[in-house]
């Protein structure tokens, strides 16, 4: 026990409370971020979020905060869960423009809702929760992924295949249109 001690001389709380002072100035104290172009995190799946804490600091996917490197692993764990747990504070609406709304929902429905079920509030395949997420984010990510910076995970490289940067948009557009704490409205589908 006392070994146990001296390994991890901080409680899970002093993790979380350290890390979150980091976390904080961009996304929030409860993870809902008021920066344009920064990611709402509350509610994130913690494999998700792990994972691209960790992709960060291996310098596989692009950053240009320095912060996103600078987490212990135990402490990227203990922020996973916060968030995690922070899926009931709502995040705001978004100036989104409705013509590219239901453009998106259509591309939705033939190309994302496999892995992001219930317009983006499920998850199958780890893929992250969309629904209300930051729409310039949103559109900053899907070009991130269409010109290569980032790398498709596992079906995207389909998903993506012959859309237009408007259509990539649309999409964005619709997902930052949903609201994360709606009730779960629709069955999973499988891409046409």
């Amino acid at each position: 026990m006392l070994l146990a001690m001296v390994a991890c001389p901080y409680t899970h709380a002093e993790v979380v409370e350290s890390a979150l002072q980091t976390c904080v100035q961009c996304h929030g104290d409860k993870g809902v971020s008021s920066q344009p172009g920064t990611p709402h995190l509350n509610g994130q799946l913690p494999a998700y979020f792990s994972e691209a804490m960790s992709a960060f600091a291996k310098g596989t996917r692009p950053t240009a905060v320095a912060q996103h490197k600078q987490l212990a692993v135990e402490q990227v764990a203990a922020v996973a869960k916060f968030y995690a747990n922070e899926k009931t504070v709502p995040r705001p609406k978004q100036n989104i423009d409705p013509a590219l709304v239901a453009k998106g929902e259509k591309i939705y429905a033939n190309r994302c809702m496999e892995c992001h079920p219930d317009n983006g509030r499920d998850s199958d395949k780890d893929a992250p929760y969309m629904a209300a997420q930051e729409l310039e984010f949103l559109v900053t990510q899907t070009l991130a992924f269409k010109t290569g910076v980032r790398k498709f995970a596992f079906l995207m490289d389909d998903a993506y295949r012959g859309l237009t940067d408007d259509e990539l948009a649309a999409v964005a557009h619709f997902f930052a249109a949903q609201d994360l704490l709606a009730s779960p409205t629709e069955k999973k589908r499988r891409r046409k």
